[in-house]
């Protein structure tokens, strides 16, 4: 019997340890995809990571951003969840939305970039 107990809660550990690890995939969203303005192809390599936004919140707020590209007249981005969003960003935007988000950008013209900085500073967030 006491064997029956310690498999159960072995059992029960690696389901949890699993979930645990499932949660932890989706800590960050990266976006990678191409629009295109008055003719000029722009690509993006954007990621998002979620510093205390509801999983189903975050989600929601990845995938609005991933379907902006198909409002500018390229297919929606694709999304990938993971742990946390990759080293060497050309910049980021602390306090994104004004949630406790930061996004990071990876493949910003200088032009976009700057662009994209006056957006963040604008809605209040922290620009680094």
């Amino acid at each position: 019997m006491r064997f029956k107990g310690h498999l159960r809660f072995a059992i029960t550990a690696l389901f949890l340890a699993g979930s645990a690890g499932a949660f932890a995939q989706d800590k960050a969203c990266l976006m990678e995809g191409s629009f295109s303005i008055a003719g000029q192809k722009t690509e993006i390599k954007d990621c998002l990571q979620n510093g205390g936004v509801p999983t189903a919140q975050f989600k929601e707020t990845c995938t609005g951003l991933a379907q902006t590209a198909a409002a500018m007249g390229g297919p929606p981005a694709k999304v990938t969840y993971m742990g946390a969003c990759p080293a060497q960003a050309q910049g980021s935007c602390e306090g994104f939305f004004g949630k406790p988000m930061t996004s990071y950008y990876y493949k910003r013209e200088p032009q976009t970039l700057g662009q994209v900085k006056s957006s963040c500073i604008a809605q209040g967030g922290k620009w680094k």
